[in-house]
């Protein structure tokens, strides 16, 4: 039997498209199918660092048995210089006691505790854009994944 206390690396579920979809991420396993995730997803989406999440079925989506607290920011670019990224990660940790989970290219996620309120981080993240010109996405906010339009809200952290 592995070590509950020791990270593991979990494959979570993102699309089908020819063939299931899977993002690696670490996590900390503390149940048979059941992990507390220890960094936010760059691509897959509902889902944050912190949170507690059991996959009993590989081929759908992780559910989500406890928010963390943290809202998953994820950043997609075709290129990021190392300069803005450095004073994007100093900048999250110093104003909104945030991390910089990943880092793949122009991939960037971030976990912002919730705690800061939505007002302060979008203004936070609205100067990065227009520093930038980079836009940035809320990954676990959204009740409809399946529909780009539906911008219907969880509201999972008003309980937080």
């Amino acid at each position: 039997m592995e070590d509950k206390q020791s990270p593991v690396l979990i494959q979570v579920y993102m699309a089908d498209d020819d063939g299931a979809v899977r993002e690696e991420l670490l996590a900390r396993q503390i149940g048979e199918d059941t992990y507390e995730l220890l960094s936010s997803p760059g691509l897959a989406q509902n889902l944050a660092r912190g949170d507690i999440v059991s996959i009993k079925d590989k081929n759908a989506p992780a559910e989500v048995l406890k928010r963390g607290g943290n809202f998953c920011i994820q950043i997609y670019a075709d290129y990021i210089s190392p300069e803005d990224v450095t004073a994007l990660e100093n900048d999250v940790i110093r104003e909104l006691d945030g991390t910089l989970d990943g880092l793949c290219e122009g991939v960037l996620a971030l976990a912002i505790p919730a705690k800061n309120g939505m007002e302060k981080i979008n203004a936070f993240f609205d100067k990065f854009r227009e520093k930038t010109g980079v836009e940035y996405y809320y990954a676990n906010v959204y009740k409809n994944l399946d529909d780009d339009s539906d911008e219907t809200l969880l509201y999972w952290w008003l309980d937080s």
